[in-house]
């Protein structure tokens, strides 16, 4: 049995059924007593999060921003304090881990008197689960560079499907694709039984190739075209991006 292939399936299929939460390890040591990170390591620890939702960061951002005076600035500039932000993440999404110290929340927040006894932990481990946690959100200039290349194939006006499509992309177009039809959303789709979303996905590329056909001297209706898996396309309904 290939136990890396079932740990990175459980892996997946954690973050599909449970969406709303990241779970990050750290390899650490024991240096007197204090649990520190240690990439060297075997042994790990773990901290569960909540997933950062746009609503997550808008409020968070809005409590840590402030205006600072600049030489040669007409009006004042805003600057976000990192360490703030990092602070109420941590009391906003934190939700549980292995270290000995429970998490107590109200309200969706980190209790006071919890978040005393957190501050326990060394500085150095906290920071590693938070990069950890950034790491899951954060999008690579590798993976904008591939959207930039995948885009101009999707959205051109001579797109074609895009083969391998990278995780931008294949969100975007089955996402789309199911919502718009059958108003199935992130979360119900990965419960769909995969005979199912077999054939809804099938019938959705069947469709964009009779609409192909049906179009005046065989072209798409719109230059904005979806993938729908197996090298085929529909037209969207959405504004023409090709001009």
């Amino acid at each position: 049995m290939n136990t890396t292939a079932e740990d990175t399936a459980r892996a997946e299929w954690e973050t599909l059924m449970q969406p709303d939460q990241v779970r990050v390890k750290v390899p650490v040591c024991w240096k007197g007593g204090v649990c520190l990170p240690d990439e060297k390591s075997d042994d790990m620890e773990e901290a569960i999060f909540s997933t950062l939702t746009f609503g997550d960061n808008l409020v968070i951002e809005k409590a840590v921003t402030y205006e600072i005076e600049m030489k040669g600035k007409k009006y004042p500039v805003k600057a976000i304090d990192l360490h703030e932000f990092r602070r109420l993440v941590v009391k906003k999404n934190l939700l549980s881990w292995s270290l000995n110290i429970p998490i107590k929340r109200e309200n969706g927040w980190m209790t006071k008197e919890c978040y005393d006894r957190v501050g326990s932990v060394p500085a150095p481990l906290m920071e590693a689960f938070l990069d950890k946690f950034e790491t899951s959100i954060q999008v690579t200039d590798k993976e904008e560079k591939l959207m930039e290349r995948q885009s101009a194939i999707l959205f051109g006006k001579q797109g074609k499907g895009v083969a391998d499509a990278c995780e931008a992309v294949n969100l975007f177009c089955t996402l789309g694709n199911f919502s718009e039809k059958f108003g199935i959303d992130r979360f119900q789709l990965p419960g769909l039984p995969m005979r199912e979303y077999t054939l809804l996905k099938m019938m959705i590329g069947k469709e964009g190739d009779a609409n192909r056909r049906n179009s005046p001297m065989g072209k798409p209706k719109s230059n904005t075209r979806i993938a729908t898996g197996g090298g085929r396309i529909r037209p969207s309904r959405g504004i023409d991006m090709g001009q």
